[in-house]
């Protein structure tokens, strides 16, 4: 396993002369589906995983992190509270029958959204992120969140339920987050994330132009069979997948759109300034094409 969540990989642009195996079978065999924004997007021959290649390296991924939670995408979604806080309610909703008693910790846990949300629940719930500007958003609203990596969060105690929402497709390798998580979960607890689902309607119909699809930060993709296959190799054992919409609202769903999809954007944005601002401002459960996943460790 590497030492951080992040294993080192070439630099963007760059070719490995052997290509790295796949890390849910371990295949070289890989086929080259699209190219986007400098990175092919790649499916192993085998389990049909599809990443990116080359492989972004730590220092691209935490400059990318830092840079977006101070003035891009990341800054945008900390400070749509509204947002936040109504998909991390709706998280809270849905992962909460699943759990046995016991305290929560978010993996990723980014600004703190969720940590509240769990928190107005009566959950007792600590968080870690890899970004100290996001943490740091957490601590100054007095929730207990710390800076660290998979490789070097230290438990003070063990968990009844471990959540990482939107975290496996950003790590270079998630087999290391997935086999730490066992020693945070206590006996018969249960770990809750989600993914992005590259079978799921929204991703057949926009193809590379997904939103989802949006190197380097997003490396990995799954689909219902590999991500339940990656959960199991780790000894955990699925016993809920379901869709997992987001709450946002027209304006937002705008804005993300102009990022990842600015031909998409350019349509929808015509039919957004006709609509009513009321109707713009409005909070609607949209089917990105997530899924969710819950299983018992």
């Amino acid at each position: 396993m590497p030492s951080s969540p992040f294993a080192a990989g070439p630099a963007p642009g760059e070719r490995t002369a052997d290509p790295s195996p796949c890390v849910l079978c371990g295949e070289i065999r890989r086929d080259t589906l699209f190219h986007k924004q400098g990175y092919d997007f790649v499916r192993c021959a085998s389990c049909s995983l599809v990443r990116l290649d080359p492989v972004p390296d730590e220092a691209t991924l935490r400059e990318v992190y830092e840079r977006s939670y101070e003035d891009g995408l990341y800054a945008v979604f900390a400070n749509a509270s509204d947002v936040r806080s109504a998909t991390a309610d709706a998280r809270v909703a849905a992962v909460a029958p699943h759990a046995p008693e016991g305290p929560w910790l978010e993996v990723g846990c980014s600004a703190g959204a969720f940590l509240e949300a769990a928190g107005r629940a009566g959950v007792d719930i600590d968080g870690f992120d890899l970004s100290q500007v996001a943490v740091d958003a957490a601590q100054r609203r007095g929730l207990s969140a710390v800076q660290a990596t998979a490789e070097s969060f230290v438990p003070q105690r063990r968990y009844a339920c471990v959540v990482a929402f939107d975290v496996l497709e950003h790590l270079i390798d998630p087999n290391s987050l997935l086999e730490r998580a066992h020693d945070w979960i206590a006996p018969g607890g249960r770990i809750a994330l989600t993914v992005p689902d590259i079978k799921s309607p929204q991703a057949r119909l926009m193809r590379r132009h997904w939103y989802y699809y949006a190197p380097p930060v997003h490396i990995s993709y799954f689909d219902r069979g590999t991500v339940t296959r990656l959960l199991e190799r780790h000894r955990y054992w699925p016993i809920s997948i379901s869709s997992a919409p987001k709450v946002m609202t027209i304006d937002y769903a705008l804005t993300q759109l102009e990022a990842f999809n600015p031909l998409v954007h350019r349509a929808a944005a015509l039919l957004g300034r006709a609509l009513p601002e009321r109707w713009r401002q409005s909070a609607l459960h949209i089917p990105t094409g997530e899924i969710l996943v819950v299983a018992s460790a």
